[in-house]
């Protein structure tokens, strides 16, 4: 470990310097390029290529057809990639082996910078060998490429230091059946995760091919500089780890922020290290300033650097609102002194010359008295000089490339930084128009803190998030004084007020109604995707692809366009060549396809499913891919087939459905611990045991729905067994939830009281057991109270889900006090969209892109909104 040189260390334009060297006469190959350059090399050799989106992949058909094994992963920056080709193709050729390559440099600029999947960084080339071959290729690559640079893979082991070749042991599938495989199985039948993680990983039966010692054997405690002594990780990423540690000369308390060479490059070569080195410039610059880290040190290890400054406290503003909830009135933690505090520091900050240019919750952190400070200057303009980057919602909305930053930037960041901590949800950002996001954001800001006592926060934060630097820097200099933010005239103005969520009225949902249907019909023709970056098959699927989407416009065959769609899709997913590959789930698997395309038949006259084997299913009581899915979706079928007269078929699904019941693990004995006993109500499992996609919901579902459609005595008994259970145990989630930290997953469909609550309407209903009814109609309750704290609009997680139970909750009951609600978690989800309210633009998981999946975007949260039109109406896949 050696010290850097204080000259190279100040600022960014030293490390951008350093990088635009290594960059001169870069190749930035082209996926069309790259595939010319490959087919140029291995021609007469017998190879295949095929190209996706993302891979270029090199077959060889005496290569055995191994399911996992170990393989090599070759590393290198996008201006290296077509010479890297060059390099090892010819090496490649000379063993039996298959290989992908990034189909482009720009492809793999992305996949370097671990904004998709992180433990793909470095992964420039993949290649395959057969066993009896890795050692002796491995070596040979590893002379090709010595010297080269690449960012470290890691969740690899290297073959030599001087060379980017690693290796590890995982599924060997390179695309088709097997691709996204979750488990490897060895030879004792004991399993093993086969996803890549952060950290190299070693099935037990696989012995290092090099002999080296299995993980973890011998570690030694880490030690950075010879005199700092990390004790625990406080962040990890793809271009450095962020660790506490121990200052051992002095006993102080230290964080040590590291930085991976080649990895996270920007436009302009200025990698990780190149932003640590500036914000070493940035800290050198702010010494003395109270309420910022104090730099101790900067050091580098090999290619990696380490900057090493003082521990500004246990905890930052993201995880202590997970933790202990949104700061609320009344809740022992004043959000108007945190404003003070960090605008102090901002004062000190932009007086020294710099701009923080990366204010947000995760770089605010809490000292033990609760005070922030602010840390992270990796992207912050000094001296008006900076590396790229922002982030959406907070420094994006006002930061422009192009255009010197600004202190006024730094105050629209603290606005989002002080929503966040009020509400627990990041601004929206899904509209191109910052004016439409800020006009969202501050729409779910009057949810979430209603009432005439909150309003002077309400208006600090639409100050603060003024499009106008100059009445940001107006209302700031307000607030420091003690007035208000807004003044009246201010207030009373367009820019000052903040919006509430928008009203439902019957004509709106109307429109949401025929846009959405509109939308998602334009969408069909690109949901069958080719393959590619996703799991194969699911864009087939109900969760994510057009299975999903196909079931939910099934129910709009009156609207135009729909029909000629929906058959279309039908066509296409029963050509579609992942069809054979689909495991047995419903929500990620055939199941869901064979609902929608024996429906799309029934319906539309559109071609239906060939007969085959059922696919494997995993025995778990999982509604998602398990057992208690595949049975439910096999119900469904079976009633179907009793409407059309198909009796043969009818019983054939039921017999799967037995098998499927059959095969639900024993329940747990009444005495047995509860497993969420010790977890706090901020856990993001929430009722994870409990809930419908992975617990005793979705099992409760299924057995109520085969007892009900086959009249078996002993589904019956297990149905009542499991459904008490259940219900004894929804109290306690209605505690938990009802808390002031307690998890937004509480609200949710799949792990949460919305999937809970949805089986005890139903079953109380059916069994009119008022009981029953009374507790689902309190999950109802507590789900509206949690979801102006959710951000998502989806079924899975966010407030489709929510609004689909209040629906249920509100028809069983004729009560419309639940009716109100429904529509009110209607007003949420737009207030949370993009586009108009009238025609809106539904985020998916991202929250900053769009999608008509059913579990994820526009689809389901249309299954919702037409039910709350129609005032009822069955759910997708539900058995009479």
């Amino acid at each position: 470990m050696e010290p850097v040189g204080a000259g190279r260390a100040h600022g960014g334009r030293a490390g951008r310097d350093d990088n635009r060297d290594n960059r001169d006469g870069r190749d930035d190959v082209s996926a069309r390029d790259l595939r010319e350059r490959l087919g140029a090399l291995v021609g007469g050799h017998g190879r295949r290529c095929r190209a996706d989106g993302v891979w270029l992949y090199l077959f060889d058909a005496a290569m055995p057809a191994y399911e996992h094994g170990w393989k090599l992963h070759l590393s290198a920056r996008p201006e290296d990639l077509a010479a890297t080709v060059e390099l090892v193709v010819p090496v490649l050729l000379r063993y039996t082996c298959d290989a992908k390559f990034a189909v482009s440099a720009a492809v793999l600029r992305e996949v370097n910078s671990g904004a998709g999947d992180p433990h793909v960084v470095g992964k420039a080339v993949t290649v395959y060998p057969r066993a009896r071959d890795l050692v002796a290729l491995a070596g040979e690559l590893a002379e090709v490429l010595a010297g080269r640079p690449g960012p470290r893979v890691l969740s690899d082991r290297r073959v030599r230091q001087d060379s980017p070749v690693y290796y590890r042991y995982g599924p060997f599938r390179v695309s088709g059946p097997g691709a996204a495989a979750l488990v490897m199985t060895g030879p004792d039948g004991q399993g093993f995760a086969g996803r890549a993680s952060a950290r190299y990983r070693q099935p037990p039966w696989a012995a290092d091919p090099f002999g080296r010692p299995a993980p973890g054997a011998g570690r030694a405690s880490h030690q950075v500089g010879g005199r700092f002594r990390l004790t625990a990780g406080i962040a990890r990423s793809p271009h450095g780890d962020v660790y506490r540690g121990v200052d051992e000369t002095t006993g102080d308390r230290v964080v040590v922020k590291q930085a991976r060479a080649h990895t996270g490059a920007d436009d302009d070569g200025v990698d990780a290290c190149g932003r640590l080195r500036h914000e070493h410039g940035v800290l050198a610059a702010l010494d003395g300033v109270h309420g910022v880290p104090r730099l101790l040190d900067h050091l580098r290890h090999g290619e990696d650097e380490f900057l090493v400054m003082t521990d500004c406290g246990p905890a930052d503003l993201r995880r202590e609102v997970l933790e202990r909830g949104p700061y609320r009135w009344r809740s022992g933690r004043d959000v108007t002194a945190l404003a003070h505090r960090l605008l102090t520091v901002l004062d000190a900050v932009h007086a020294r010359g710099v701009v923080v240019c990366d204010l947000k919750p995760g770089n605010v952190v809490l000292d033990a008295d609760g005070a922030g400070h602010v840390v992270d200057f990796g992207i912050s303009a000094l001296g008006g000089s900076r590396p790229a980057g922002a982030t959406r919602g907070y420094s994006l909305p006002v930061y422009r490339a192009g255009r010197a930053p600004e202190p006024a930037d730094d105050l629209y960041a603290l606005g989002a930084t002080l929503h966040y901590a009020l509400t627990g949800m990041d601004p929206v950002v899904v509209d191109p128009d910052p004016a439409v996001n800020r006009a969202r954001t501050l729409a779910c800001l009057a949810a979430a803190l209603p009432g005439a006592a909150r309003r002077p926060l309400r208006r600090l934060v639409a100050a603060l998030l003024l499009p106008d630097p100059g009445e940001r820097t107006a209302a700031a200099h307000r607030f420091r004084s003690g007035g208000p933010a807004l003044p009246g005239p201010a207030a009373r103005s367009g820019g000052g007020r903040v919006p509430s969520p928008p009203r439902i009225s019957a004509g709106l949902l109307d429109e949401v109604i025929a846009h959405t249907v509109a939308t998602c019909v334009r969408a069909v023709p690109g949901l069958l995707a080719a393959p590619g970056p996703h799991p194969p098959g699911s864009s087939l699927t109900l969760y994510a692809g057009a299975a999903g989407v196909g079931l939910e416009l099934l129910r709009h065959l009156d609207r135009p366009g729909v029909p000629r769609a929906v058959t279309e899709l039908a066509r296409r997913t029963l050509d579609h060549p992942e069809l054979p590959i689909l495991g047995a789930g419903l929500y990620t698997g055939r199941t869901g396809v064979d609902v929608f395309l024996r429906s799309a038949a029934a319906l539309l006259g559109a071609p239906a499913p060939r007969p085959c084997a059922p696919p494997a299913y995993d025995t778990t009581g999982d509604q998602i891919g398990g057992a208690a899915g595949v049975g439910t979706g096999h119900l469904v079928m079976a009633r179907q087939a009793y409407e059309a007269g198909r009796t043969e078929e009818a019983r054939h699904h039921l017999s799967v459905a037995g098998a499927c019941a059959d095969a639900l693990p024993a329940p747990a004995p009444a005495d047995a611990a509860d497993p969420r006993s010790g977890r706090p109500a901020s856990s993001s499992d929430a009722a994870y045991e409990d809930g419908f996609a992975h617990g005793a919901a979705g099992i409760v579902h299924f057995l109520h729905a085969h007892h009900r459609l086959s009249g078996d005595p002993a589904v019956g008994a297990a149905a009542r067994g499991a459904l008490a259970r259940l219900a004894a145990r929804t109290p306690g989630l209605l505690a938990a939830a009802g808390r002031p930290e307690a998890s937004r997953r509480y609200g949710s469909w799949c792990r949460g009281l919305a999937g809970v609550g949805t089986v005890l309407v139903e079953t109380g209903v059916r069994e009119e057991d008022a009981d029953l009814l009374a507790l689902g109609v309190r999950c109802a309750r507590a789900c509206h109270r949690l979801a102006p704290g959710m951000s998502l609009v989806s079924q899975c997680c966010g407030l489709s889900g929510v609004g689909e139970l209040l629906v249920d909750a509100a028809y069983a009951t004729g009560d419309d006090r639940l009716w109100d609600a429904a529509e009110e978690v209607a007003g949420l989800i737009l207030a949370r969209s993009g586009g108009t309210a009238r025609r809106p633009l539904f985020p998916d998981h991202t929250l900053a892109g769009t999608g008509v999946a059913w579990a994820t975007g526009g689809a389901g949260v249309l299954s919702f909104v037409r039910r709350l039109r129609a005032r009822g109406g069955t759910r997708l896949c539900t058995p009479a």
